[in-house]
């Protein structure tokens, strides 16, 4: 199979589901557009697994071309065309717009997101934040509240995303958050920075859903209302997925999900989480963590 790989940089984007990613340029165009998609990522120049690494590993080999973009944008946006070597070719079209990084990038990032849906992981709209090793998720819809809730939690709480967390079950049954870029960043009018450590995966202890309140209050939640909740949640941080898929594709798709999300909810506690704007909120979360953790 090695006859098949590039021999440029490749880059190393290992995952708590025991996956391994290995990204490379398929040609010279493609280039810096791995290399940016790296800087965001913060992934490092790293070498093939040896024979005796267990997991799944992945190639991504991305490339870019002359084409139709019209045609381009009708394509399935995270196609999966694995051969029998575990390499995933990705086509990007050359575009020479201000935004053109930031579409290829998503697109890349979202192959990887699609992939790892297939073994239980999801992609959701929602903060990320960790205390203590302690893993939690701020879940919302875009606009109410998770990146001001995030920007508010004092140390030694850290944010270590604030729109889209990749969440992978691991092998011992429980479920890692894996940080994920704030793509809108690069879009034309917002701040154009950013990076972000989508390989520190931490322990998802909870996810607490926002609810705009005057007073401060953690209010557990069951398994079928949070599954509902998090429906929503999923189909926000995962809908380009769906992106030139034809109906049985798109139904094979939202299956799959769904039933990620019921596993999910059997194992990681969910929360209302009512929060003011003014009030200390994160007491609240970690009295419903402390109190948690005496119930397992």
């Amino acid at each position: 199979m090695s006859g098949l790989l590039p021999r440029g940089t490749q880059y190393g984007l290992a995952l708590a589901d025991g996956s391994i990613w290995y990204i490379a340029a398929g040609d010279a165009v493609a280039v810096p557009v791995i290399s940016w998609l790296a800087e965001v990522m913060g992934l490092c120049v790293a070498s093939p697994a040896n024979s005796s690494f267990n997991g799944v590993v992945r190639h991504l080999i991305v490339s870019v071309k002359d084409q139709d973009p019209e045609s381009f944008q009708r394509a399935p946006f995270a196609p999966l065309t694995l051969d029998g070597g575990g390499i995933v070719r990705c086509d990007l079209p050359r575009i020479h717009e201000y935004e053109s990084m930031y579409l290829h990038a998503i697109r890349i990032s979202t192959i990887v997101a699609r992939e790892t849906q297939i073994r239980g992981g999801i992609l959701l709209h929602g903060a990320l934040a960790v205390r203590d090793g302690m893993g939690v998720i701020l879940a919302a819809p875009g606009g109410t509240g998770k990146t001001t809730a995030s920007d508010r939690l004092p140390g030694p709480w850290r944010s270590l995303c604030d729109d889209t967390t990749l969440v992978v079950p691991d092998p011992q049954g429980n479920y890692r958050a894996h940080p994920w870029p704030t793509w809108s960043r690069f879009l034309f009018g917002g701040s154009g920075d950013g990076s972000w450590d989508v390989q520190r995966a931490v322990p998802l202890c909870g996810i607490f859903f926002l609810s705009r309140a005057n007073f401060d209050r953690a209010e557990p939640v069951g398994a079928g209302k949070a599954l509902s909740l998090l429906v929503e949640c999923a189909k926000q941080g995962s809908m380009i997925m769906a992106r030139g898929l034809c109906k049985e594709e798109t139904r094979v798709l939202h299956l799959e999900r769904f039933d990620n999300l019921c596993s999910m909810v059997r194992v990681v506690p969910a929360f209302v989480l009512h929060i003011s704007l003014t009030g200390v909120f994160w007491r609240e979360i970690e009295s419903a963590l402390k109190l948690q953790s005496t119930k397992s």
